[in-house]
């Protein structure tokens, strides 16, 4: 079942840059917007200690997929997006379930946030199982306004990070 996400109206201009199209890392029907990764927040690295070995668990924004219907009696863009998430247990953790949480942001055809949900993800590692592949599906409802294109918004997905967990991706260090 999918999770429902309705745009709204437009706030403040975020500071979000195209990692990769949707084309690139899935596919999408053509009245679909862009769908892309945040740069630097694709990826989230938890440590419990200050070495390299300390890596408790890591996800990864993996492929997106997005399908696209657009009604113009109610000028509503109904997409439903499907990401992958690759996560890992790293050699630090003894939990067998890790929670983490990821964002999805529209961003409208003037470069304004419409709207930015935040969504938590409980994985479970079965056993001696040390990855997981993590599906989510999400439902979209985008108003579209009048003359303008339902492929004239953007659609971005990041990791929620600290400003620590943040640079280190940013930086590749600690």
């Amino acid at each position: 079942m999918a999770r429902r996400f309705v745009a709204g109206a437009a706030t403040s201009v975020a500071a979000l840059s195209l990692l990769t199209a949707c084309s690139g890392i899935g596919g999408s029907s053509p009245t679909c917007p862009t769908v892309g990764v945040v740069q630097g927040a694709g990826q989230l690295t938890r440590f419990v200690g200050s070495d390299l070995t300390d890596v408790e668990f890591e996800a990864q924004v993996g492929n997106l997929v997005a399908e696209c219907e657009f009604d113009s009696d109610s000028r509503t863009g109904s997409i439903d997006l499907d990401i992958m998430f690759r996560t890992q247990r790293g050699p630090a953790s003894a939990a067998t379930e890790h929670e983490f949480g990821y964002f999805v942001a529209v961003v409208d055809p003037e470069g304004d946030v419409a709207a930015r949900t935040p969504f938590s993800v409980r994985v479970a590692f079965d056993g001696n199982r040390t990855e997981v592949a993590k599906p989510e599906r999400l439902a979209l409802d985008i108003p579209v306004r009048e003359n303008t294109s339902l492929r004239a918004y953007r659609i971005y997905v990041g990791m929620q990070l600290t400003k620590t967990q943040f640079d280190y991706n940013l930086n590749g260090r600690r």
